[in-house]
């Protein structure tokens, strides 16, 4: 999977980038082993930090997750557990459906 990780007007440290990247992918990889790509931001928000995670999954299937917390690590969690409930719920709906 390919992984974009980008600051919004600030330098992503390479702790927070092999993080993301370990997370994410293992996260994804759950519910479709198969994923094309995603894209991160990262931006500061007043005093806390704003996370948007965008999920590419297949031809008809794209997620999306946003959060906001006292730091970068805590809002990608939020932002990534919102990502993989929804991949969760589409994998149950294409499941069920067939």
């Amino acid at each position: 999977m390919k992984i974009a990780i980008t600051g919004h007007q600030l330098d992503v440290g390479d702790a927070l980038r092999g993080h993301v990247t370990d997370v994410l992918e293992e996260g994804v990889s759950k519910y479709f082993a198969d994923s094309m790509e995603a894209h991160v931001t990262f931006s500061r928000e007043g005093a806390g930090w704003h996370t948007h995670i965008s999920v590419h999954v297949g031809h008809d299937l794209h997620t999306e997750g946003r959060a906001s917390g006292d730091d970068a690590y805590a809002s990608f969690k939020l932002a990534e557990e919102h990502v993989e409930k929804q991949l969760r719920r589409s994998k149950r709906k294409l499941r069920d459906h067939h």
